[in-house]
Parts: C-alpha cells; structure tokens; sequence
C-alpha cells in the first residue's frame, strides 16, 4: 500500500465558507488536548476499541473525518491497513504531515460516505472496524456512512459524540438541535446495538459519547464480550 492515496470524491471543501475556514482555523489552533489524543483523550472508549480490535480481528480500519489525525495515528500504529476520509482540505494537509511516516494509511480527502462506498466496491475488505466522526458541519452524513458500511456482512461501527441515553453526561453533537441519537437512525434489526459501560463521570478526556454497532456473527460476539468485560452495555 502507498503511505498516502489521495482520491477527491465527491463534496470537498473546495467552495470553502468564511465560516466553515474559520472554524477550521481555529480548531488547528486549539490549545484543547483533547483535540490532540486520540478518542478525545477518552481512555474507557480506547480501552474498548483496543478490545473490539482484538476481539473481532478486523482486516482493516476505516475512519471518516480525519480531523488532525489524532485518532488516525493511533488506528495505523495498529499495524492494520489504515482507511481515513476528510472532507476538508486544510484538515486533510494537516493530517497528512502528520501521518507522513506511517506506511500502512490511506488519506482519501473526499465525502465520507463515497469513500466508503468507493473501498466498498473497489478495495478486497472482508470485515472493517470503522470509526465515525465526520459530522462537524451543516451536513449530517451519518446515516449515508452506516448505510454503506452495512454492505459488509461484517462489520464494526463505533460512531463518535453520540447521545448515551442512559448517562446525559456525556456530551454529544446536535444537527439542526437534534442530538445524535438512536431515534434519527434507520437500523435493521438484525444489528446489535451498545454504549459505554463506564459512567462519564469515570471518563477522561472530552467525555463524548458512543455508539457501538455490530452486524454479522463475528462482529456481534465481539460486542457481546465487550459486554461481558463490562466495556460496553446494552441500550
């Protein structure tokens, strides 16, 4: 695999907004740590996607809105074949000096769910653990993400800032002053569903919250012994 592969598909940030450029600005100028770890410097949620990793044994690892490669950095030194897609191309150079070393990422700057379908149809993944945080901005591509990701018979999901029903300490994004919730989603049935097992209150970092999907037999008996370890809990 090449270090970078970068594709343009679909949306990027080439008619870039005054706003959408300052906020961009800003968050590459941020102080915040958080901001600078992986998970949102959230050692419960990395504890768990450690787990999941090791429990499911994806064949690769698929990450949508790159950011500052934070979280990036961390998937690669898996030694998996890494897959990350951002839609802004400040964030996308960012990353990209960032990862400059690392010989097993792919940076693809495009929108996320034509990059997922795109590795659907054209890359030999058998079952990818994907992590979903491409909803920073005025469109809300998680649905279209989840979509393509059930394509494979298996796969791991784990969508991030999403509201935990059970704990509203954990923080979570809104669109349109609709939090991220189980509510907005279309899931077929046959998947299993979960969110953090530890309380926010026991959470590092930026305390966001998560939701786990699995679909398939592996990917579901590895969220049932992430539950079993008490990393993850049932809605």
């Amino acid at each position: 695999m090449k270090v970078h592969v970068k594709r343009v598909l679909g949306r990027s940030s080439f008619g870039l907004s005054l706003i959408d450029f300052g906020h961009e600005v800003k968050v590459l100028l941020s102080r915040d740590p958080a901001r600078r770890q992986p998970f949102n410097g959230q050692v419960a949620r990395r504890r768990t996607v450690e787990a999941l990793i090791q429990l499911f044994e994806p064949d690769a690892l698929v990450e949508t809105g790159t950011g500052l490669g934070a979280t990036t950095v961390f998937l690669a030194s898996t030694g998996l074949p890494t897959y990350s897609a951002e839609i802004k191309r400040l964030f996308f150079l960012a990353a990209r000096v960032r990862l400059r070393h690392s010989k097993n990422t792919s940076l693809i700057l495009g929108d996320s769910p034509e990059v997922l379908r795109h590795l659907a149809e054209h890359m030999t993944l058998r079952k990818p653990l994907a992590y979903l945080d491409a909803h920073w901005w005025s469109a809300l591509p998680l649905q279209q993400e989840i979509d393509q990701l059930l394509r494979w018979d298996e796969v791991i999901i784990v969508v991030d800032d999403f509201s935990v029903t059970h704990d509203a300490d954990y923080r979570y994004d809104t669109h349109y002053g609709h939090p991220l919730s189980l509510e907005m989603l279309n899931l077929p049935s046959s998947v299993l569903v979960g969110f953090p097992a530890e309380s926010a209150a026991g959470e590092t970092g930026g305390k966001r919250g998560t939701l786990y999907i699995g679909q398939g037999a592996q990917a579901s008996a590895a969220l049932r012994e992430a539950v079993d370890r008490g990393l993850i809990r049932h809605p």
